[in-house]
């Protein structure tokens, strides 16, 4: 099986090594970069550890005494990038009260409210750009704080923007973060007319997968103006990316998937928290 695994892979994702990126280059995309943070979301998944709570699943405690945003926020600011934006609407307030306006964590944060209603990430995104929360000749890295970076061995944020700014270089406007693979949760299994010649406890399986982090340089700005709407709820992702990727300019960086942890139900809530206080 793991053969054909291998065979999979070589036939859908192949990666160029990163090549030396100046840090005046870094230092300049930093210096001119906003940090959106995608926590306007109701989680259902972890509704039993919020709702009684009163609080967005981005306000969960870690055993540091962390939330899962602040976490996220002080991953980007000891990299040096000070500038966020959080765009909130449900359970708003627990995020407000959580962060004010950042000077506690020696950074600016700003709020943008979904208007009246949630529009999805994309509208919400729109709705910043609209009302100047996002400066317009400014980079934007979007990240949703509930898709958790651990064990990384370098600054995550430098290694993505070196990336991106590798791709910038071949003309492209935007950067998913991706893992190189992930685990397939079940028995997996390779069949010949109908009887099962291999069996593989939780295979790997090598299809590249979006983590819920991307980078936008300046330009994308006239996409979500046409592609989205502060009246409808449209997804994200199937509708900028695809558009992207017709037109060559959607670039990836591949990160190991043990380096990703995304938090979506207690399950995976529990894996984080049973890690971090491993770590600690």
């Amino acid at each position: 099986m793991q053969e054909s695994l291998d065979h999979l892979r070589s036939q859908i994702s192949n990666f160029e090594d990163l090549p030396e990126i100046s840090q005046t280059l870094v230092d300049h995309f930093i210096a001119n970069c906003t940090v959106v943070l995608a926590v306007g979301g109701e989680g259902t998944r972890l509704s039993s550890l919020t709702k009684s709570k009163n609080i967005n699943k981005s306000s969960l405690i870690l055993p540091n005494g962390d939330a899962l945003i602040e976490r996220t926020v002080k991953m980007y600011r000891n990299s040096g990038l000070k500038r966020f934006v959080c765009l909130v609407y449900h359970e708003a307030s627990s995020i407000v009260q959580l962060l004010g306006d950042g000077s506690s964590l020696g950074v600016e944060i700003t709020y943008s409210y979904d208007p009246g209603k949630p529009v999805g990430r994309g509208g919400a995104i729109l709705n910043a750009i609209l009302n100047g929360y996002i400066p317009i000749g400014d980079n934007i890295i979007v990240h949703n704080p509930d898709d958790q970076i651990v064990d990384y061995n370098e600054s995550f944020p430098k290694h993505i923007i070196k990336g991106h700014i590798s791709g910038i270089s071949k003309g492209m406007l935007a950067t998913v973060v991706v893992v190189e693979s992930i685990s397939h949760p079940y028995t997996g299994m390779k069949i010949n007319n109908s009887v099962i010649q291999d069996i593989e406890m939780y295979p790997t399986v090598p299809i590249p997968t979006h983590i819920g982090v991307t980078i936008f340089s300046p330009d994308i700005k006239e996409y979500f103006k046409r592609l989205f709407t502060l009246t409808e709820k449209v997804d994200f992702e199937a509708t900028l990316f695809p558009e992207l990727s017709e037109s060559r300019v959607l670039y990836s960086v591949p990160i190991a998937s043990n380096y990703w942890i995304p938090v979506n139900d207690p399950k995976s809530f529990k894996e984080l928290v049973e890690k971090l206080a491993k770590d600690k």
